[in-house]
Formats: structure tokens, C-alpha cells, sequence
């Protein structure tokens, strides 16, 4: 049997494969994430999904348990926001997720800021509007492109931000709550794989119709039933509860 060593080099050897020139995600962090969630796919067993039947189940069918449940966490943080929000001075988690995007960046144009969030230009704008009026954002036109206006954070933008962090966080303690630590680290690599897969169809694809969509990212895929072990993968996503 090959020692943990030499399992280890090549666990990373494939993992260096799959960033396919990417830079930003070779860090420690990211490599021990990947580990983890190979492992709680290796381990996903019948037991652990306790669900009779899964492996009745086919692809379709998981993607729409998946698909159903992960739109009923989003409500579930959309309800615990609405009790926590008031409490802070940002209005809404747009508002703190357009400043956190900001924190990281000396400036962004207005575009870039709206694009970063995944939200259509219209709602963008009105975000950005309310935050300039709270002056939690200054703006200046682009030097290189006059048609654009950059956007950075500001002292009292940053204040409000910092002074939201210990409210905010009973929002993603208690949406976490029910996860050990190591199933949490597989949910993160899960779901930090499916936004990497959805940002590039939303760059990429912004004037294509839904169905070419479906066709361009997932002509690999058919309705057949999944194998064991995928079944398995899929409920453990599919099926949170």
C-alpha cells in the first residue's frame, strides 16, 4: 500500500491539473479544502444519507431535489436577514456584499462592482445608489475610460462594515449550524466549484439562449441513472436538511 506520502503528492498532482493554470486557488487553504471534499465523497455511504431508496434515484431527479433545496437556503437567509439587517446600519446584504467585494480593491468601476455581485445592471445601480447616499461609497470618473465612474469604500462605508461583522454572523452560524466542521468544508468546496462553473457561463454566455446554454455546458450529461458512488455524491448535496 503506498505510503500517505506519496498518496498526498499525487492527490495534489491532480489537483494542480484540475487549475488548469489558475494561481489563485493554489494556496493551502484551497489545496486542504479539495482534500476534504474528496474525502467526504469517498466516504458518503447509505447510512450518512439516510435517505431509503436513493439508489432508485436518477440524475434528473437529484438535480431537481438539489435545485429546489438550494433555492429554499437562499429564503432561509433572505428570512434571518430581515431580522438581523435592521440592527445595523447597511440596509440589505447586497449593501454589505457590494462593500466586503470593495474592501478588497483599491477601486472598481460601477460595472465592474454590479458584475462582481451577479446582478443585472438595474438593481446594481440602485445599490449603488443607496450606498452613495449613505456615504458608505465615493465615486470619480475613470481616468483611462471617461465614460466610466470608479467607486471605492469609504472611512464611514468601512466603519459600518467592521461594526456589521458580529451581527452578520449569527446570519452564517446559524445557516451552518447543523454541520460538522468536516462537512462544512466539503459543502464550501462543493459549492465554490458549482459558482466557479456558473461565473463562467455568466461571462461567457450573457446573450446566448437558455437552450444553447444547456447544450454548450452540459452535453456530457444524459438522463441515465448514476452509479453507486454518484448517487451517493449527489443526494449528499441535493438533500440538506
Amino acid at each position: 500500500m503506498e505510503s500517505t506520502l506519496v498518496q498526498l503528492i499525487k492527490s495534489y498532482e491532480v489537483y494542480k491539473v484540475g487549475l488548469k493554470g489558475k494561481t489563485t486557488d493554489d494556496t493551502m487553504t484551497d489545496f486542504i479544502m479539495y482534500l476534504n471534499g474528496r474525502l467526504g465523497e469517498m466516504d458518503i455511504n447509505e447510512t450518512k444519507i439516510g435517505v431509503e431508496g436513493w439508489n432508485n434515484f436518477n440524475r434528473k431527479t437529484l438535480e431537481e431535489i438539489a435545485g429546489s433545496t438550494l433555492g429554499k437556503l437562499g429564503r432561509y437567509v433572505d428570512h434571518y436577514s430581515r431580522k438581523v439587517f435592521p440592527l445595523t446600519a447597511l440596509g440589505s446584504i447586497d449593501e454589505f456584499t457590494y462593500l466586503i467585494n470593495l474592501m478588497q480593491f483599491e477601486s472598481l468601476t460601477k460595472t465592474e462592482l454590479i458584475q462582481n455581485n451577479i446582478h443585472p445592471i438595474t438593481s446594481g445601480t440602485e445599490v449603488l445608489k443607496r450606498l452613495l447616499k449613505k456615504e458608505f461609497i465615493s465615486q470619480v470618473k475613470d481616468e483611462k475610460d471617461k465614460r466610466s465612474v470608479r467607486v471605492k469604500i469609504t472611512e464611514k462605508g468601512s466603519s459600518a462594515l467592521y461594526a456589521s461583522f458580529e451581527k452578520l454572523g449569527m446570519i452564517t452560524k446559524i445557516v451552518s449550524a447543523k454541520l460538522m466542521d468536516s462537512e462544512l468544508i466539503q459543502l464550501v468546496h462543493l459549492l465554490k466549484k458549482l459558482d466557479e462553473f456558473h461565473l463562467k457561463i455568466f461571462k461567457d454566455s450573457k446573450h446566448i439562449e437558455m437552450e444553447e446554454i444547456v447544450k454548450k455546458y452540459t452535453n456530457s450529461i444524459d438522463e441515465r441513472k448514476l452509479s453507486t458512488k454518484n448517487q451517493a455524491q449527489g443526494v449528499s448535496v441535493g438533500l440538506i436538511k
